[in-house]
């Protein structure tokens, strides 16, 4: 059994490093895996962009105003093979009080063969993980608002089970005559409630972000720019050898690192083309993706994201393209509809 065991947290570990962006931490990934298709068509971060979005306001709560009340969202991402990412949220604001959200994320990752040691199979059993959330937003005054949010995080591989409890925080400005907006997100404060195995701690993945977003005054753009890891200088991996002085015989050992490197890796960059009312295009290249996805001789698109939002009628509908590498990429689709728009004049 627990050779099993062994070979799904390997599994899971694989699965990290294709869907999840690596800040040291590798457990509990739904907490890093994206949904919403804004945000994934945004290069997988969109903080710094307060227009009553709900599925914006789930990942980054002093985003919730009055314009996110009674909005109800769904999203769906089949990622590779049977593996794939759904969520659900719904707000509500109460005058003088502030905007409250729930949400509801569950990260599947298939169906797997349980075997013997010897490969005979026995069975079968899945694997998962499940996110419950709770959220605030207030407005402090016309241009500042605070927000947070309280998690509690379910993990399942066969048998066994880990679970943790989290806070997000952040803060955001919004200056809605220069049209800027910036935001700061402490996320993921917490702690594990119980573990995979007795006397092993499963850390939480925590991370601090800040973003700046403007919308350009004579050209329906908006233009992002995200730094995502503030609390880890150094995103470069580890030091490897990549081969022998032919005059010395000594190893020549080579970090990719650097100032330049370190930066770009912190940065994601995106921008919305806003056409009308109804129908916007958006884009987003995340650095840090692409350096850890990317095949050498052949990048390809890695970490390069697109998409669109559209509205029919009364609905709201997101669709987001993101490639990690040359595997394949992922397809990201969102609904939201808002209450107020069903109501009668």
């Amino acid at each position: 059994m627990f050779k099993r065991f062994t070979a799904i947290v390997l599994l899971l570990s694989g699965f990290t490093t294709v869907f999840a962006q690596d800040n040291g931490q590798t457990n509990f990934q739904i907490l890093q895996t994206i949904s919403p298709a804004r945000i994934a068509a945004l290069g997988g971060n969109a903080i710094a962009v307060k227009d009553g979005d709900l599925n914006l306001g789930l990942f980054a709560p002093s985003l919730l105003d009055s314009l996110s009340s009674d909005q109800v969202v769904f999203g769906y991402t089949p990622f590779f093979g049977e593996a794939n990412i759904l969520h659900t949220g719904y707000a509500k604001h109460i005058d003088s009080v502030g905007t409250f959200s729930l949400g509801i994320t569950s990260l599947g990752y298939g169906d797997f063969s349980m075997t013997t040691e010897t490969g005979e199979v026995i069975g079968s059993f899945t694997a998962g993980e499940y996110l419950f959330q709770g959220g605030y937003g207030r407005q402090i005054n016309d241009r500042f608002s605070v927000g947070g949010n309280l998690k509690f995080i379910l993990s399942e591989m066969a048998e066994y089970k880990a679970s943790a409890a989290a806070l997000d925080l952040s803060g955001t400005y919004y200056n809605s005559e220069k049209l800027f907006t910036a935001t700061f997100l402490i996320k993921n404060l917490g702690f594990s409630l119980s573990s995979y195995r007795e006397g092993v701690d499963e850390k939480l993945p925590f991370e601090i972000q800040a973003g700046i977003s403007k919308r350009l005054a004579k050209a329906p753009i908006r233009v992002s720019m995200i730094a995502e890891n503030l609390q880890r200088w150094d995103l470069t991996p580890e030091q490897t050898i990549t081969e022998i002085d032919p005059l010395t015989g000594e190893e020549v050992v080579t970090n990719p690192g650097g100032f330049g490197e370190n930066l770009m890796r912190h940065l994601v960059f995106n921008a919305e083309i806003l056409l009308t009312e109804n129908f916007n295009l958006r884009l987003g290249y995340n650095y840090n993706r692409r350096q850890q996805l990317k095949v050498d001789n052949n990048p390809g698109a890695a970490g390069i994201t697109y998409g669109l939002g559209l509205r029919i009628a009364k609905i709201h509908i997101s669709y987001a393209r993101a490639a990690y590498s040359l595997a394949g990429v992922s397809n990201h689709f969102t609904l939201s509809v808002k209450f107020d728009d069903f109501k009668k004049s």
